[in-house]
């Protein structure tokens, strides 16, 4: 279970935004408040976003989830979700703790397109390699104001409502 793993920079809470609500499929696996959601292109029911993701042109993303899901194993249920704001600096903890340990470290990757990774214990920490076509962009941060959190954004392409989706 993970809770709150993205948070807005700054004092903004989700929901101040509005939200909206979304079918998620008959799962075991519940969305919580906090985690990423992904939707097939064209589909109609969301779900948690995968690990090493979000891919641009390759991964949708409807928001970020600001309710527990009401799914079960054998029924369909809803979660509501705050869309994701372009422009938005979000917060994320490291999956490598070394990689932003130091504010010359985390100023090397300023600029870098960086996934997430999800973890067994359903977990998102934010990766620090680049790569062309990942969905994420390190921001600029002063980590001794947000020791230990990585600033990011969204690219536009991972975002559903995009017109470039």
């Amino acid at each position: 279970m993970a809770v709150n793993d993205i948070q807005k920079l700054g004092n903004a809470q989700f929901g101040s935004a509005g939200s909206r609500t979304y079918k998620v499929a008959a799962s075991a696996t519940l969305i919580y408040p906090g985690e990423i959601v992904a939707v097939a292109l064209g589909g109609y029911v969301v779900a948690k976003m995968a690990t090493n993701k979000p891919v641009c042109g390759t991964d949708f993303l409807v928001g970020i989830a600001t309710t527990t899901s009401t799914n079960t194993a054998s029924a369909v249920g809803y979660v509501d979700v705050e869309p994701l704001i372009p422009g938005q600096i979000y917060l994320a903890n490291p999956y490598s703790s070394t990689a932003y340990a130091t504010q010359a470290a985390y100023d090397l990757l300023v600029g870098d397109r960086v996934l997430f990774d999800l973890s067994a214990g359903n977990v998102y920490t934010i990766l620090a390699a680049d790569g062309a076509t990942y969905g994420c962009v390190v921001e600029p941060l002063d980590i001794s104001k947000y020791p230990g959190k990585v600033a990011f954004s969204f690219k536009s392409p991972t975002n559903y409502l995009s017109p470039s989706s």
